[in-house]
């Protein structure tokens, strides 16, 4: 799948559509996806592999993906055996997509606030209402996990959402979905992350993946199976470390000591990512709290070799076009999503049980 050279065209706010193309015929989609449903059936390292591979040449893919997947671990966890088949197969047979639309205007990175509403309809669809924004993948994913309202306020301490909130398969091509847009980013800036609308959009019966006080949400469900976004963060460290020693090696430096030097503390810093990552998959149980950490260590380890990078290349590489700008970039934005570094480090203390 080619996606290098692509990279560099980010004023589209989107991968074009070549590489979407590529994307849905490609076996990376359905990774994951269990045999039984036309899947390949791999494991979650390497479905963090994969992400890795992808952010070299590609944060913006990496992320989509990265979300896509986590999509597929709630279907294959929450979803009834219908369920399954039908968005499963979806993905496996039909290159469909998903996406993940849980944040607001308004509301804070916990998802304690959301206001999105889904109301009971006498046939056992749901009507929903509601606008929700940072949806990467905007546009471009065909079906989406949609955060939404159930019943009365219950803001029960200790979740990342609430007992009253349920989520919902909502299909792009469904009457009362609508894109409003995608946002100007500094990082991630092909992502396809921006706003959906939902006005009077009709579930159908099958739709609703978790929506009773019997299933709490678990929004970060796949956390517990390691999946991570460090593995973007790793994809984007390994290409500006490579970065700094070809453009090194262009410019005769690695026979300079200091620079040679440089690089060893760019790659110690690399080597200590890979592990992070690599261990969030490979321990055994729960692994959240393995997970949020390799995401937060590995993003802002990523930003420091990005610098370092940036540094030894020269002032030509803080240019808006210079690919370890872009990966910086990247780096940077990745601090702030899904969840925030600063919430991970709150949701594994509590995890950890220090309050």
């Amino acid at each position: 799948m080619r996606l290098r050279g692509e990279a560099g065209n980010d004023t589209g706010g989107r991968p074009g559509d070549s590489v979407l193309d590529a994307l849905r015929g490609s076996g990376v989609l359905r990774l994951p996806v269990p045999a039984e449903y036309g899947g390949l059936g791999a494991d979650w390292p390497d479905a963090n592999a994969v992400i890795t591979g992808l952010a070299r040449a590609d944060a913006s893919v990496a992320i989509i993906v990265f979300l896509h997947y986590a999509a597929v671990s709630r279907i294959i966890a929450y979803g009834s055996e219908e369920q399954r088949k039908r968005f499963l197969t979806a993905v496996a047979r039909d290159g469909r997509i998903f996406a993940s639309s849980w944040s607001e205007p308004g509301a804070d990175a916990a998802k304690q606030k959301i206001a999105t509403t889904a109301v009971r309809q006498a046939d056992g669809g749901w009507e929903l209402n509601g606008a929700k924004t940072f949806t990467t993948g905007a546009g471009v994913a065909d079906l989406y996990l949609v955060l939404a309202r159930t019943g009365e306020e219950d803001a029960t301490p200790g979740h990342y959402g609430r007992l009253d909130q349920g989520i919902f398969v909502v299909d792009s091509t469904r009457p009362g979905f609508t894109v409003d847009g995608v946002l100007d980013l500094s990082g991630m800036r092909r992502s396809a992350t921006g706003l959906i609308r939902l006005a009077g959009y009709l579930t159908e019966a099958g739709d609703a993946l978790i929506h009773s006080r019997e299933t709490p949400v678990v929004i970060g469900h796949p956390h517990t199976l390691g999946l991570t976004l460090g593995a973007v963060a790793l994809g984007i460290a390994e290409e500006a470390h490579d970065t700094a020693i070809d453009i090194g090696r262009r410019r005769s430096l690695l026979d300079n000591p200091l620079y040679r030097h440089h690089v060893f503390e760019l790659g110690s810093r690399l080597a200590a990512i890979r592990g992070v990552v690599e261990s969030a998959t490979r321990t055994h149980g729960d692994r959240t709290g393995h997970a949020l950490t390799a995401k937060v260590f590995a993003s802002e380890t990523a930003e420091v070799i990005c610098r370092g990078a940036q540094e030894l290349a020269g002032s030509t590489a803080f240019s808006r076009n210079h690919s370890l700008n872009r990966l910086s970039q990247d780096a940077r934005a990745l601090t702030l999503m899904g969840p925030p570094n600063y919430l991970c480090r709150e949701l594994v203390a509590t995890h950890l049980g220090v309050q």
